[in-house]
């Protein structure tokens, strides 16, 4: 299946939960809340979530699994994952992020997801630590002829892009260590 856009993080982490099980509109709000359990990672406000639901399902990845009827609250909206959802997040989860600045919130979102299902990290780390290391050695073989703010901007990529990869490398090192033999 192919999306007609890019998803947002928070369309990707509300995704994940529902693939995870059925919810409803306001558990997902509470998952994603900043002091929520996702939230600690990428958070949403409650408008926000509702509408990342509400974008998804239009998206065809969601859809209505049961309607849960309450004689004291309103009645909730159960939604599930379509089949097809399952096998996007599954893909999502174990391909590198391109670009470094999207580290901070959809690696982590990943590593977050995947923690939560007890999947092993390395098939989404060593991609990641490879795509890292190119752009690391193609930003030091970078020519900027003298100017100073290309060095600059260049320097401060490389700087990023070295963080990152030890960030990885450290997260590796660890589940190495975790990992009976």
């Amino acid at each position: 299946m192919r999306v007609k856009r890019d998803l947002l993080a928070g369309e990707w982490a509300v995704l994940a939960l529902l693939c995870e099980r059925p919810r409803h509109g306001y558990a997902l709000a509470v998952l994603m809340a900043p002091e929520g359990e996702i939230g600690r990672v990428w958070s949403l406000r409650r408008p926000m979530t509702y509408r990342a639901l509400s974008s998804l399902q239009k998206l065809g990845l969601v859809e209505v699994d049961s309607v849960e009827s309450s004689d004291s609250a309103p009645n909730r909206t159960l939604m599930r994952a379509t089949p097809e959802a399952q096998a996007l997040v599954e893909q999502w989860l174990i391909t590198p992020e391109p670009h470094v600045r999207d580290l901070r919130s959809l690696l982590l979102l990943k590593i977050h997801f995947l923690s939560r299902r007890d999947r092993a990290l390395e098939p989404l780390l060593r991609p990641q630590r490879e795509r890292l290391a190119e752009q690391i050695e193609a930003l030091t073989e970078r020519d900027d002829n003298d100017d100073e703010l290309a060095l600059m901007l260049n320097r401060w990529r490389c700087s990023m892009t070295e963080a990152a990869l030890e960030f990885v490398d450290e997260v590796m090192e660890r589940q190495a260590a975790d990992t009976p033999r």
